[in-house]
Formats: structure tokens, C-alpha cells, sequence
């Protein structure tokens, strides 16, 4: 072989070798090009790892035994649309709670939501006896006006009260109230006394849309917010006082008492005559006989005589007014019947009722609610000083007729109106019937500063709690001793009918 041509080959020959090491490593790298030889011996060092920024690292397959790493959620493009605006809420309703409501679009068309408030006034209508055997509760709008100027203006505005009498005649407050609303330019009515009494006017102010508070009776009919929203009551239940009595004639007699009821002849008497004899039977008590005596009657002496043939354990009476004390002067000139004598509520006045039969009176029984002047016990109290010296500042005697009462009555409506005065629309007629069925405080005229609470049609009733007590007349003068702690039923006796 020639000189030149073994310089040819050895040439093609470090070519080849060059081209061998630097080969594709891919593996899409075509088969037809023969792979190099493994060289025989290792490499004193192992040869450097490729730059990251030169050369991406090969992605490595997962390991089948263990899960796949979760991968990261990817961003929105876009952010998630808002929710869909409410449809508006109906500007006629007017929500008390519980299902009920006021629906103003049933109004008559002159209807003003803000009638009765003026610039300088927030004015108020009512109707009570101030004459007939109850007219010692003809001044209660009397004291409702004290209170008023006494705490002085709401939001700006005098609080007046303008009241009529009604003898206690149900078509004489239906004329009174017809009469008011033409001419008195007033927001509602606020203590209207007599249960057949403001019946006889709901008719006519829940169709005209005006409020009707604090009916002076405890009717159960005035916890009905579905069907008769405008009117509200501002009493016990008689049906709750009824069953609170069923209970306390069991405790104190037992099985097997026997009882004498005289009721007054219409709607109130009735709901305690008919809510007795429910809850008597299932506590062993037999009701032995019953009368029912006229609310004009001038007096019921006579019923109580004939009650005694029955020699029942316990005579209640289930009246009002004058009738009371004339009731226990009558069994107390009968020397063979001495009966426990429980009586009304309505009845509790010391002042009013029992001063003038003094000791006749002693031993005499009720469910107390509220807090009474002429109760010597209460001589240290918050609130009968409070009262006492407010009245005694503007010239009245505090146990004389029923003034205070109107003060118990005013610090209700007060808590009302100024709840009123906190709402969108300030004071009005809706915003007062919402303040209203909504009440939550704690009534410092009440037994035990008890809670005065409603929730529309969830709890419907404001005086849900009470206290057994004994009236006693001696030498120290007339109280009240309890009997029972505080009774209370708040929150539990619901709406009417349910």
C-alpha cells in the first residue's frame, strides 16, 4: 500500500471516531445509526452534569407505588359572576313577626300613615268609664297624660291623650271613637277599658287602619296579630289568670274542692267562666254553681247570697270594678259560708276597693301583676317612689282613683313610641303597631319587674307572668303578701285560638 493512501485512511478513520462521540442521545434517534462500542475501561471521573439552563432535565415516570403528586388548581380566568339581587320586598307589608303582617294597601285611599303626628304632637284617643260601678278607672288617661308631662316631648313631640266617657256602655265607646277619629286628628287609641267595649270599636279601627293598644281587659281575642294586626291588649290573659287559679285552689284545698263562680255577664266574664271550667275538672275540682250578674247592675249582694246554698270551698269572682269589694262585704255578713275568696285582677286596687271595707277584706286572694300604691309593703320600691313623687309634684294624690295605674300604662306606650321613633319613618302608624307587637323591656311597674315581651303571632300576649298574694288589713295598714313565688309563662301562651 502506497505511502499516501495509508494517510487517506487513517484520516477517514479519526473522523469516524470524532462523529462516534458526539452522536444524538434522543430517543427518537433513527435506528440505522449504529450505536458506538462501550469503551473497555471506566473513566477516572465521572463526566459533569449538563447545565440546567442548557439543557432541560427529562421528565422521570411516576413511581407506581405511590399516588401522583395533586396538581395545582388552575387559576380563573375570569372571577365567579355575583349572585343575583333579591326581588324587592313588598313596600305595603309591613312584617310584626311570626307570619303576621300589615298590609297597607288594604287601607282606605285617604288613609294617612302619619296621621295623628304633628310637628309639636303625637296624639292619642281613648275611651273609659268615668262614671257607673267602674268608674274608678275612668282616670287612668289622666295618669297616662301625667306620665307623659312628666317625662316630657318624644323625638320633639307632646304626647296628648284626649279621652271621653263611656259609662261603660259598649255602643257609647263605639260612638266615642267614631266621633274622635273625625275630629281629634289622632295617631291611634291607647287604653280603651271593657272587653265587649273595644270589641265593639275593633271592627271599625282595624278597617280604617288605626292602631288600638293597650285594650285595658285580657280578652284572649287581643292576641290575634294575623287577623286583627291593628289591636294589641294590656293585661294578663284571662284564660292564662283562669288556669293560674285552677292550679292554686288544687294546691290549697286539693282533689275534691268545690267552687262558686259570679262572673261578669258578657265577653270577659264569660272567657273566665268558660276557661275554669276547662282546667277544674283535671285537678279534681267541681264547679258547683255559677251567676253570671249584669255589668250595670248596682250591685251583686243579692247573687252572692243565693251562691251560699252551695257551701263551696271557694267563691271566685270573676268581675270588676266596685263589684269586687261589694262581693266580700256580702259573704262576709253570711256567718254560715267562709269561703276562700279569690278575685279578678281587675280588682286589685287597694285604694279603690278595699280601704273602704277595711278588715272585711282580709285574706282575699289574686294573681298580682302589677305594682299598687296604696301597698304598704312597697314603700321602698323604685318604682312606687318614682311614681309617688311624680305625682305628688304635680298636685295629685297617688293613691287616689287610678293615676297610677295611668303611669304603669304611660311607661308601656313610652317604650313603644320610642322604639318607633328609631325606625326608618320615624313615628307613625305602622312603625308604632311593629314597636308594638316587637316589645322587649323590663316593665319596672310590673310584679317582679317582670319582662314585657311580644313576637307578632310567635308570642302574642305582653303579661305573661304574675304572682299569687293575700290581701291583709291591720293596724300597720293594707298589702299584698305573696303567696306564690312569681309565676311565669313568657314566651309560652302563643297566639289566640293556638
Amino acid at each position: 500500500m502506497s505511502k499516501s493512501l495509508r494517510i487517506l485512511l487513517g484520516v477517514l478513520l479519526v473522523f469516524a471516531l470524532v462523529a462516534s462521540s458526539c452522536g444524538n442521545d434522543d430517543d427518537d434517534a433513527p435506528m440505522s445509526e449504529p450505536a458506538p462500542a462501550a469503551p473497555t475501561e471506566a473513566p477516572d471521573e465521572p463526566a459533569p452534569a449538563p447545565d440546567a439552563e442548557d439543557e432541560p432535565a427529562p421528565a422521570t415516570e411516576p413511581d407506581e407505588d405511590e399516588p401522583a403528586p395533586a396538581t395545582e388548581p388552575e387559576e380563573e380566568d375570569e372571577p365567579a359572576p355575583a349572585p343575583e339581587p333579591e326581588e324587592p320586598s313588598d313596600p305595603n307589608i309591613v312584617p310584626l313577626g311570626g307570619g303576621a303582617e300589615i298590609d297597607i294597601s288594604e287601607c282606605p285611599s285617604e288613609w294617612d300613615n302619619y296621621q295623628g303626628v304633628t310637628d309639636s304632637e303625637i296624639r292619642f284617643g281613648s275611651s273609659l268609664p268615668r262614671s257607673g260601678a267602674l268608674a274608678g278607672f275612668g282616670t287612668i288617661s289622666d295618669g297616662v297624660q301625667l306620665y307623659f308631662d312628666h317625662v316630657g316631648p318624644i323625638d320633639g313631640r307632646d304626647v296628648v291623650i284626649v279621652s271621653r266617657d263611656d259609662g261603660y256602655v259598649p255602643a257609647k265607646t263605639l260612638t266615642n271613637v267614631e266621633e274622635m277619629i273625625d275630629v281629634e286628628n289622632l295617631l291611634g287609641f291607647a287604653g280603651i277599658l271593657g272587653s265587649p267595649n273595644n270589641l265593639a270599636a275593633r271592627d271599625v279601627l282595624d278597617e280604617n287602619c288605626i292602631p288600638q293598644l293597650l285594650n285595658l281587659t285580657g280578652l284572649p281575642e287581643w292576641g290575634d296579630p294575623v287577623n286583627f294586626p291593628w289591636t294589641t291588649g294590656a293585661l294578663m290573659s284571662y284564660e292564662t289568670e283562669a288556669r293560674v287559679w285552677c292550679t292554686h285552689v288544687a294546691d290549697e284545698i286539693g282533689s275534691g274542692a268545690t267552687v262558686a263562680i259570679l262572673s261578669l255577664d258578657n265577653d270577659a266574664g264569660e272567657a273566665w267562666r268558660v276557661a275554669f271550667n276547662e282546667c277544674a275538672p283535671g285537678l279534681g275540682i267541681e264547679v258547683v254553681d255559677e251567676i253570671q250578674h249584669d255589668p250595670q247592675a248596682d250591685s251583686v249582694g243579692l247573687d252572692v247570697i243565693n251562691l251560699a246554698a252551695s257551701d263551696a270551698d271557694v267563691l271566685l269572682v270573676a268581675s270588676s270594678g266596685a263589684f269586687c269589694p261589694q262581693a266580700v262585704a256580702a259573704v262576709f255578713s253570711i256567718e254560715a259560708w267562709s269561703p276562700l275568696v279569690i278575685v279578678a285582677n281587675g280588682c286589685q286596687s287597694i285604694s279603690l276597693f278595699w280601704v273602704p271595707i277595711g278588715p272585711l277584706a282580709n285574706g282575699i286572694r289574686l294573681v298580682n301583676t302589677q305594682k299598687d300604691m296604696a301597698d304598704s309593703s312597697l314603700a321602698d320600691d323604685e318604682w312606687v317612689q318614682f311614681v309617688r313623687g311624680a305625682l305628688e309634684s304635680q298636685g295629685v294624690d297617688p293613691e287616689a282613683a287610678s293615676h297610677a295605674l295611668g303611669y304603669i300604662f304611660g311607661e308601656i306606650l313610652h317604650e313603644v313610641l320610642l322604639a318607633a321613633a328609631e325606625m326608618d319613618g320615624g313615628i307613625n302608624r305602622t312603625n308604632v303597631m311593629r314597636a308594638m307587637w316587637q316589645m322587649d323591656f323590663e316593665s319596672r311597674g310590673a310584679i317582679g319587674n317582670a319582662q314585657r315581651t311580644m313576637d307578632g303571632a310567635n308570642d302574642s300576649y305582653m303579661v305573661e307572668a304574675g304572682r299569687i298574694e293575700e290581701l291583709v288589713v291591720d293596724a300597720d295598714g293594707a298589702r299584698w303578701v305573696p303567696i306564690s313565688d312569681v309565676i311565669s309563662f313568657e314566651g309560652e301562651t302563643g297566639t289566640f285560638g293556638q
